[in-house]
């Protein structure tokens, strides 16, 4: 009896020991800064908010929007090159520089080499709807803006097909977009300098690319969907959430997808530190996913949410920020229990414990999160009958 209770008491020693349950937490206000009715993109530099739109006149145009934090209009600048040109991605490097992603027409025919222009005379993401690209748009362009929205460069790389591009990374080693062109998924980088490798075609229309993070190393980490083998892996459900790397060298290195059968996932958006966020769909039951993943795509912590199916992530001074539209009560989440899809905000530790939550009822859906130490969280997000705000996580 004596062996037994040391074997027990033992055993019970080397058993991790049981981590309280989280504390439940009520719902607060976020802080509409401003209406920006035409916005479709959101980036943030200093103490500035950046807005971009795509507006048409004699040809299509980019118009950017500098705000203040209580959503004064600093300056209002314009991309015109005096053809058709739109912006689809937008990042800020870690010099708060401005970086712009899309495609345009070209000014006279298209070179064969890749060409690097700079501007003489400035004037200055459930995936959402992208502005058409028509057939003579066919340049994929970036643009590198002050953070007053001054064009410092426009880098072009001509292509046979236009391409719809998605999403944006920027690094000191260089700059990769993701897209579809000739209704393939896409990758293509080039170097600080605007030199431009050739496109990485990945799967067919069955495969989605969604978000693009580089590493330090100069490999590059692409996330979305598909319901093809690729990469030698098979399908597991009915469209599966993959993640892909990429080598320095432009090779595919490692595929990962998840294995949930008679599922549909996805991976919609991606942060610096590899914590993604996507939706999972079982039979009716839909819910939003936020993992964080190390460098070889192991899972670190999880965790899902009811939704709609439409959120997005990012991660800064330790703070993880997960956005969702909302449509039903959230288990540790108190007093919440939406009648319509309404934006929530969760904040969440290292670990992937929730110790906050955020929303207005004016906002629905988020579009996109952003994160300066002068102005900490803000954000993009639709509301009622078509309406798109900026928000703010105050800190009170």
């Amino acid at each position: 009896m004596k062996k037994l209770l040391l074997l027990i008491i033992a055993a019970s020693l080397l058993s991790p020991t049981a981590s309280a349950a989280p504390k439940a937490v009520a719902v607060k206000k976020l802080d509409i800064v401003a209406s920006a009715v035409s916005a479709e993109g959101l980036v943030a530099t200093g103490k500035t908010l950046v807005t971009y739109s795509n507006t048409g006149s004699a040809n299509s145009n980019i118009l950017l929007t500098g705000l203040d934090v209580t959503g004064a209009q600093q300056w209002v600048r314009t991309i015109d090159s005096g053809v058709d040109e739109i912006a689809t991605a937008a990042t800020v490097d870690a010099a708060g520089a401005i970086w712009l992603a899309g495609s345009s027409a070209a000014v006279t025919a298209a070179e064969s080499a890749t060409a690097e222009i700079a501007a003489e005379n400035p004037d200055g993401v459930v995936a959402e709807e992208l502005p058409k690209v028509r057939s003579d748009m066919n340049q994929i362009t970036i643009w590198k803006l002050s953070p007053l929205g001054e064009t410092l460069a426009t880098y072009l790389s001509p292509q046979t097909s236009p391409a719809l591009v998605s999403a944006i990374s920027v690094n000191s080693s260089g700059i990769s977009l993701v897209g579809v062109m000739a209704d393939r998924p896409f990758l293509i980088s080039t170097s600080p300098a605007g030199v431009f490798t050739k496109p990485l075609f990945i799967g067919t229309n069955k495969t989605a690319l969604n978000a693009v993070v580089r590493s330090p190393d100069g490999s590059i980490n692409l996330f979305g969907e598909s319901a093809e083998t690729l990469g030698g892996k098979k399908l597991a459900g009915t469209r599966d959430g993959i993640l892909a790397k990429v080598s320095k060298a432009g090779a595919i290195a490692n595929v990962v997808r998840s294995s949930a059968t008679k599922a549909q996932r996805s991976w919609l958006a991606a942060d610096s530190t590899l914590t993604l966020t996507g939706y999972v769909k079982s039979g009716k039951v839909v819910e939003s996913a936020f993992t964080k993943f190390n460098s070889s795509f192991a899972p670190m912590w999880t965790t899902r949410i009811p939704s709609t199916g439409t959120s997005t992530v990012l991660t800064a001074a330790g703070t993880t920020y997960g956005a969702i539209s909302s449509n039903s009560a959230i288990k540790g989440v108190t007093g919440w229990k939406p009648t319509t899809p309404t934006l929530l905000l969760a904040t969440f530790t290292s670990k992937g414990v929730m110790t906050g939550a955020y929303a207005d009822s004016q906002l629905s859906a988020p579009i996109s999160l952003v994160y300066t130490k002068e102005l900490g969280l803000c954000g993009l997000a639709r509301g009622a009958a078509e309406s798109i705000s900026i928000f703010r996580l105050a800190t009170r």
